[in-house]
Formats: C-alpha cells, sequence, structure tokens
C-alpha cells in the first residue's frame, strides 16, 4: 500500500495546494469526539491543503470535534453531513452486500451536486477504508471506491474510475483543478473579489 506522502505526491502533481493551508487539526480531540483514528491520507491532505472547495463545485469538510450537527441534519460540515448520510442509510437502506449499520459512515465531502462523499468505516485499520458516495442522481445511489479520499480526488482528476462517480461532472477530467482553502475564499469574498474567478463582485 503507497504511504500517505506518495498518495498526497501524486495528488498535488495533479492539484496545487499552493491556495492551501495547514488546517491545524487537534486529531487527539478529534479522535476522543468520533472514537476514531482518521485516515492518514486525510490527515496528510489537511496539513497540505485544509478544508475548502475545489473550485465551486466540491467542498472538502472541515474536521469537527463535536460531532452533533448545531442545527440538526443536513446543516452541512463534517458533523451535518454524516447526520445526513447515516439519516439517508436509515431511511433507505445502505449499499447492496454491506453488512453494516448506518454509523459505520463518516462524511468528508459534499458536492454542487449534492452528492456526499465519506469513508465506510468497516475495517479496523483506518487506511483500508473505502471511499463511499452517496450519489443524489446515481443509480443506484450508493457507490462504493476502493481507495482512500486522496486518491479518489486524483481519480475524479484523471478520469481513473470507468464512470464519473458524481452526480455533476464539472471535475471529471479537470487536468488544473483549483483548490481553495475556506479562510481564503471567506478573504477573497470580503474583499469583493468572486474567489473563483478573481472577478469583481460589483462593477
Amino acid at each position: 500500500m503507497p504511504s500517505e506522502a506518495t498518495v498526497l505526491a501524486a495528488l498535488t502533481a495533479v492539484m496545487s495546494p499552493q491556495d492551501g493551508a495547514d488546517e491545524q487539526v487537534d486529531w487527539d480531540a478529534m479522535r476522543r469526539a468520533w472514537g476514531i483514528v482518521f485516515p492518514s491520507d486525510y490527515i496528510a491532505f489537511m496539513g497540505t491543503y485544509g478544508a475548502g472547495g475545489v473550485g465551486d463545485t466540491l467542498g472538502v469538510l472541515t474536521p469537527e470535534a463535536g460531532t452533533q450537527p448545531s442545527d440538526g441534519p443536513g446543516y452541512g460540515g463534517m458533523a451535518g453531513e454524516t447526520a445526513t448520510m447515516r439519516q439517508i442509510w436509515e431511511v433507505e437502506g445502505g449499499p447492496d452486500g454491506v453488512d453494516a449499520d448506518p454509523t459505520h459512515v463518516l462524511a468528508w465531502g459534499a458536492s454542487c451536486g449534492a452528492d456526499i462523499l465519506g469513508w465506510l468505516t468497516v475495517d479496523d485499520d483506518p487506511d483500508k477504508w473505502p471511499v463511499i458516495v452517496w450519489e443524489r442522481h446515481g443509480r443506484p445511489h450508493w457507490k462504493i471506491y476502493d481507495c482512500g479520499m486522496t486518491e479518489f480526488l486524483r481519480r475524479l482528476f484523471t478520469k481513473g474510475f470507468d464512470e464519473c462517480p458524481l452526480s455533476d461532472a464539472s471535475l471529471w477530467g479537470e487536468s488544473t483543478p483549483h483548490f481553495l482553502h475556506w479562510r481564503e475564499e471567506e478573504r477573497r469574498w470580503d474583499s469583493g473579489i468572486d474567489p473563483y474567478t478573481g472577478e469583481p463582485l460589483h462593477r
């Protein structure tokens, strides 16, 4: 299995971390809150890119030490998207062939197509957790990908799957994906600049 450094290097070769930032996560607090150790590639991603958006299409969620969404399922953030993902599993059922309950999904991303991206946390080793996607416009809705989140992103940008894994194909085969840390995005909005186009918001 490639190391997190190798996997991260493969991603940075495709998506520049120039507008990323170290999220400076207290991983011990995260472990205590969620009762798990997070995958090493996600930890490395947070130390290089942090949380933020790829274009205005895909958001990588900020790690949260609180597991309860502040405004119920659907609010957003890791806690909110995880609650929504688990609620969908509870109501609709999980993926075919998976013998697990809804507590075994944990969200790390969300797309503009209302997809939720997460991990299926059934293995004792978090570095073996596959990515699971609830694809809003997919049939079936649940899809499982045998790779970590960093490798998932690289394959999304390089068309490394048989088909686009998301409802919106804006990033499918995107040769120059642009990651923007959430603080830099806020700074640009506050400066009156569209964070992704660089154009003034008011003319």
